[in-house]
C-alpha cells in the first residue's frame, strides 16, 4: 500500500466517524427536547392539579388567571355532567355506568368549592342537570355534609 491509498482510506474512516457522530448528537438532542417536553407537561400538569386543589378550597385565593382557568375547567367538567344526565335519560347510557359517574359526581360535590362554583353559575345549565345536582346535595345534606345542609337550610338555592 502507498501513502496515498492509506491517506483516502484515513480521510474515509474519519468521514465515517463525523457522520456517526452527528448521527449520535441529533439523537441526543431529539431525546433531550422529548425529554424537556416531558418535564414541561409535568409540570403544567401539577400547577393545574394544584390550582384545582385550591381553588376547590378556596377559591376567592385564586389570581385573575387561575380563576378564568377554574371557570373553563368548571364549565367543561359540569357540561360534560349535564351531557351524561341526558344520555342517562334518553336511554343512551346504561344504568351501571350512569351510577358510576353519578358516584364520581357525588364525590365532587363533596367539596365546598364545586358544590359554590356550581350555585354561582347554575343559570348556565340545563334543568335537568340542576335535578341531578339537587339530588346529590339532598344525599349529602341527609349524610351530614355541611355545606350541602346548609344549602338545603337556606331553602335550596340554585
Amino acid at each position: 500500500m502507498n501513502l496515498d491509498i492509506l491517506g483516502n482510506l484515513g480521510e474515509f474512516i474519519g468521514a465515517v466517524g463525523v457522520v456517526a457522530s452527528l448521527l449520535l448528537v441529533a439523537r441526543r438532542m431529539r431525546l433531550g427536547i422529548e425529554q424537556t417536553q416531558r418535564n414541561t407537561k409535568s409540570v403544567r400538569a401539577a400547577t393545574f392539579n394544584s390550582m384545582v386543589a385550591r381553588a376547590a378550597d378556596n377559591p376567592d385565593g385564586l389570581t385573575a388567571g387561575e380563576r378564568l382557568r377554574w371557570n373553563s375547567y368548571m364549565t367543561a367538567i359540569f357540561r360534560h355532567m349535564g351531557n351524561l344526565v341526558y344520555q342517562q335519560e334518553t336511554g343512551a347510557m346504561e344504568e351501571k355506568m350512569w351510577e358510576s359517574y353519578r358516584r364520581s359526581f357525588k364525590e365532587h360535590l363533596l367539596s365546598e368549592g364545586w358544590v359554590a362554583w356550581y350555585l354561582d353559575h347554575s343559570h348556565l345549565f340545563d334543568e335537568r342537570l340542576a335535578d341531578a345536582v339537587h339530588a346529590i346535595l339532598e344525599e349529602l345534606a341527609s349524610e351530614g355534609v355541611p355545606h350541602a345542609v346548609e344549602w338545603k337550610e337556606s331553602g335550596s338555592p340554585g
